[in-house]
């Protein structure tokens, strides 16, 4: 190592790719901006180097600006531009679940070797708002060296611990950090003579360090860094052979390849150590609950995506399905770009969340078309002939074997009941939930092994179940074979006995959502909360509606209970105890309709403890009571309050809220809504947050001794619970009990099962989740893994595996995380695939061009240049033709069908409205809704802007990005075609209705089974649902006054904040 010492000057331009700005603004203008402007910088300063994150943006870049993005890549050979923070977006680290944030850096990294021939080696978040314990772990594991951010100035909880040093996570590996590098949006005018830098370099000299890292640039709106600053370091540096302190113009990840490699590790040992999070004080907190049903839809994409890829997995072992890298991949991509730190924290204009809404929707529907393919390919192998009745295939995915509710919908069931059957012979507890419109829901108990398949018969049956069952619900009491539940006078839960634990009281006060008065931040009133309003008792709680018995049957019992709120919010919650079930389930409906209010849910038990156990997804930390430096914290799944004897505890089980306190040694409380005073800005309307429907869901769990692998099971079952599928009756070398895959020891978590990106290898990441060391883990997967390499979660190779017998064999330290690639041995059960073939019709219009002026038959048009050659979704194969016809209208053309296909499938949409259409099936009609091409597949309700929510009930087959209108780009405009699928099994032909603004860019028909999904697994809203949201006198006086632009309450004046870029 040199004697002299070092500044480490990166050049950046972060871009927020929404905040008070929406994704078109960003694409029109920003994405431009980086480009063209830090092309004049190369072309003027020899020694420029720039540093922009995140392979979303380069991406766009080559959708958008294809011919400046090979300058980009000429300039990125030269290291001019460098590649950075490794991941495909910038995103938030706490709301995210870990194996997000593994995909997030796959994706990225993997974009940049293909793209560039480079892949960063940093996490590089100039403005995310605090960092989870686990993210160290996650960086470690993703075979990444450095974190690099400069927000912990803003209000750590913790302070900043060091300039340079080494952070280590839940798991015991560490990365180096630097994080006090000052603003990313900084122009230098000194260095040298800095105080600042002075005094760093100082301070790092105790360590033995005679380096430091600064930050230079502009935010949040792209572009490059002040020309002033780039040619004050290019001066500088001309000064390096006469000064004792070097000035160096750095890639930003290039200070931590050399610690590995310029530093000894007698130098390495002495850097400075962190050894917990580094969460927010106060800056960000409020993101924890913000915007809150993309929380919850990105909390489901996320569950989606595991369950999707392990059944696929399973389906394409056996043949019998294609796994679909790239509608599973674009899917993962699509919601983890509203990871962003703007986006997923709800702290961005209000209508950029039209668009982050419906793509989660998006993708969670092109993930629950996966997941019903692969699973109905599954069932084809499964023995189904045994049934009497309907037969139907239920999954579990998780590793554990499981006894639990499944819920399920069948149509036109000619009886009032059903009896459920195993294949067995033996009678399972059942009941009808209900019937409306030809649809019976149906709950019944389900045993299936670990990530498994077992078949079930459903019988139609002219009396109810009467298997005897242990469950029972009356007056305000439910119980089951573990609890006694019991609800005060005012509906909320009052009593928990845990008959397991010698009938220990778990509630020390009723369970309750606590109503509080808030006003919250008045300059950052997304991202943060008050303190003061926050560490108290709540002001209210809601007052008694009503309160029934929802369900009573041997499956499942349920009171319904609603609340209101000053005669404006409307609560509705489900209180459910299972046969044999370990939780108590609560499952709420909010019409949230409470301005300047903030609501907890508060959990006070009989155990005492002045620390608290909260899930990070890969690991737990404990924490204590609430202080002002620590009051409002983030957790995945769950949190848990054991008592200080050890003995027992209970764990709240979160399905999708984030934001925790621990308010005394005696409660957990759980934030559900938070909607300020202020509004930050006028379009961000921050003061009406979450106006409107809100879901959300939580379970409690009480077990003996300490938290542990337990609460992970639990937490697991109830936010992934198993489902089913409709099958057909047929013999199956799989049986009727199969499980694909099982571990040998049960601390030891499957965080992912999928295929590998670039091999057709089976990846299967684990990690230990009760903080024990465990040696000698057997894993088992299909008919036995013949081979397999220990790799980072960025698929690179890290060592040789052990296999014997068939079983990967392998051990773990308390909360290690280990990925596999593994190739397991060839089954001898072998399934058959679904085959798809054009339709027999002709394409007489084009709607698919190039940008330059084609002449087309449609106003807006499909990009050629993104259109794939066959678009593969839900098992079926569309072919999309490249020339000059590549689609038709429904003008009444007749359909001849082959002689053994199943369905003719259709990928279509409308111009206009939503519309059922007519189609003639050898003289018998049926109708089909057609989906409009423009209108967003799902909304949630947005009162200032007038959105109510809605969610389509639909197939999404094709989404165009952006579309051409008059030969250009229309930015960001996206086009969605839909399936519709007709089943004309053993007819001749199909009569299509005359409606031409119905248009189709592929018909195929369909060669296979007609399994489908019965489980519903995402959200459904009534078509009928209105709007109810109305002001009072003196909230609609304060709503215009805070409207109006030349009103400064906002953080910034609304015209001239816009050109800050300091946020």
């Amino acid at each position: 190592m040199s004697k002299k010492k070092k500044i480490y000057t990166v050049a950046t331009a972060h871009l927020d790719t929404i905040w008070s700005w929406d994704f078109e603004k960003t694409v029109s203008t920003y994405i431009y901006n980086t480009l063209v402007d830090n092309f004049k910088m190369f072309e003027k300063y020899p020694t420029y180097k720039f540093n922009f994150e995140g392979s979303y943006r380069y991406e766009l870049m080559e959708e958008y600006y294809p011919e400046l993005f090979e300058k980009v890549k000429a300039y990125v050979k030269q290291g001019r531009w460098n590649v950075c923070g490794s991941a495909f977006e910038n995103g938030d680290t706490n709301i995210p679940s870990p194996e997000a944030l593994f995909r997030n850096i796959l994706f990225g990294n993997s974009y940049f070797d293909k793209t560039f021939g480079k892949r960063s080696a940093d996490i590089y978040l100039p403005d995310c708002f605090g960092f989870g314990w686990a993210l160290p772990s996650i960086e470690r594991h993703a075979n990444l060296k450095g974190f690099t951010t400069q927000k912990l100035t803003w209000g750590s909880a913790y302070g900043t611990p060091f300039d340079i040093g080494k952070w280590y996570g839940v798991d015991g590996n560490y990365v180096y950090a630097c994080v006090n590098p000052h603003d990313y949006y900084y122009t230098f005018t000194k260095l040298r003579d800095w105080d600042f830098v002075l005094d760093k370099l100082k301070k790092n000299e105790e360590y033995d360090l005679d380096w430091t890292y600064m930050f230079h640039g502009i935010g949040d709106r792209g572009g490059a860094p002040k020309e002033k600053s780039i040619a004050y370091v290019e001066e500088e540096t001309k000064k390096n052979g006469s000064d004792d302190i070097e000035v160096y113009a750095a890639a930003a990840d290039e200070i931590y390849h050399d610690i590995d490699h310029k530093l000894t590790q007698e130098q390495r040992d002495k850097l400075p150590a962190w050894k917990t999070e580094l969460v927010m004080q106060n800056h960000g907190v409020g993101g924890y609950t913000s915007r809150a049903v993309g929380k919850r839809w990105n909390r489901r994409c996320e569950e989606l995506a595991d369950m999707a890829e392990r059944n696929s997995v399973a389906a394409s072992y056996f043949g019998a399905y294609d796994y679909n890298s790239k509608v599973i991949n674009r899917s993962w991509k699509r919601f983890i770009a509203h990871q962003f730190h703007d986006d997923m924290p709800g702290t961005s204009v209000q209508r950029a969340y039209r668009r982050s809404w419906n793509d989660y929707a998006m993708s969670a529907n092109q993930f629950q078309s996966e997941l019903e393919a692969s699973t109905a390919a599954v069932s084809t192998l499964m023995k189904t002939d045994f049934c009497t009745g309907i037969p139907v295939v239920v999954s579990n995915p998780i590793e554990s074997e499981i006894t639990s509710v499944v819920k399920i919908r069948l149509e036109n069931i000619n009886k009032p009941y059903v009896k459920i059957f195993d294949h067995k012979g033996k009678e399972v507890k059942s009941q009808v939930n209900s019937i409306k419109d030809g649809v019976m829901e149906i709950v019944f108990i389900a045993s299936v092994k670990s990530l498994g398949f077992r078949v079930y018969d459903v019988r139609p049956s002219d009396e109810p179940c009467k298997v005897k069952s242990e469950i029972s619900i009356h007056d305000n009491t439910a119980e089951n074979q573990k609890y006694i539940v019991r609800l005060n006078k005012q509906g909320n839960i009052e009593s928990v006995i845990d008959k397991t634990l010698d009938e220990t009281e778990l509630l020390k006060e009723p369970i309750v959502l606590g109503l509080y008065n808030y006003t919250g931040s008045k300059d950052w009133p997304a991202w943060e909360m008050n303190y003061e309003e926050a560490n108290k008792t709540a002001d209210r709680i809601p007052n008694l509606v009503s309160i029934s018995i929802e369900e009573n049957g041997p499956a499942r019992v349920a009171f319904k209970v609603v609340q209101e709120d000053k005669k404006r919010s409307v609560f509705t919650n489900i209180i459910a105890l299972s046969d044999g079930g370990e939780c108590v389930e609560v499952y709420s409906e909010i019409e949230w309709q409470s301005l300047c209010t903030l609501a907890k849910n508060k959990f006070a038990f009989n155990c005492s403890n002045e620390k608290a156990t909260f899930d990070l997804g890969l690991g737990a930390i404990e924490r204590e009571n609430m202080s002002e430096k620590l009051f409002e914290v983030p957790a995945q799944k769950w949190a848990d309050l054991t008592d200080e004897s050890g003995s027992f505890g209970v764990s709240v089980i979160s399905e999708c809220k984030y934001g925790w306190d621990k308010f005394d040694n005696h409660s957990l409380r759980l934030t559900v809504l938070h909607t300020p005073l202020k509004n930050y800005r006028i379009d961000s309307m921050q003061s009406m947050l979450d106006i409107g429907l809100n879901r959300y869901s939580f379970a409690i769990f009480s077990h003996s001794g300490k938290v542990g692998k337990a609460t992970q099971l639990e937490a697991r079952k109830f936010i992934q619970p198993m489902f089913a599928v409709l099958a057909e009756k047929h013999s199956g070398k799989l049986g009727s009990d199969y499980s694909f895959g099982r571990l040998s020891a049960d601390n030891i978590i499957v965080r992912a099962i999928k295929k590998a990106e670039d091999s057709d290898e089976i990846i299967i990441r684990l990690n230990e989740g009760a903080n024990e060391s465990t040696e000698n883990v057997l894993i088992e997967l299909g008919a036995g893994i013949a081979s397999a390499r220990e790799i980072f979660a960025s698929e690179e190779f890290k060592c040789n595996a052990v296999v014997e017998n068939g079983k990967l064999i392998t051990s773990f330290k308390p909360y290690e995380i280990k990925t596999f690639a593994v190739t397991l041995t060839e089954s001898d059960v072998k399934g058959k695939k679904a085959v798809s073939s054009p339709a027999k019709v002709k394409f007489d219009k084009n709607i698919i061009t190039h940008q330059r002026n084609e002449k087309s038959d449609f106003e807006y048009n499909i990009p050629r240049e993104i259109t794939p050659d066959t678009v593969s979704v839900n098992g079926i194969d569309f072919v999309i033709s490249k020339t000059s016809e590549n689609a038709f209208v429904l003008n009444g053309q007749k359909i001849e069908l082959s002689e053994d296909m199943d369905k003719l499938c259709l990928l279509c949409a409308t111009l206009n409205d939503d519309k059922y259409v007519t189609f003639d099936i050898d003289g018998k009609k049926i109708s089909k809704k057609v989906f409009n091409m423009f209108e967003a597949f799902a909304a949630w309700d947005l009162v200032d802007l007038g959105d109510t929510a809605y969610v389509k009930n639909g197939k999404l087959g094709f989404e165009a990005t952006h579309s051409h209108f008059n030969g250009h780009d229309a930015i960001a405009k996206g086009m969605y075609f839909y399936i519709v699928e007709i089943d004309a099994k053993g007819k001749k032909s199909v009569t299509l209705p005359f409606e031409n603004d119905v248009v189709v860019i592929s018909a195929t028909e369909y060669f296979g089974n007609d399994a489908k999904l019965i489980t519903p697994v995402f959200d459904e809203v009534d078509e009928n649902r209105k709007q109810t949201f109305k002001f009072t006198t003196s909230e609609r006086i304060r709503y215009e006054k805070y409207k109006c632009v030349w009103n400064l309450n906002d953080r910034d004046n609304f015209i001239t904040h816009r050109n800050k870029g300091r946020k």
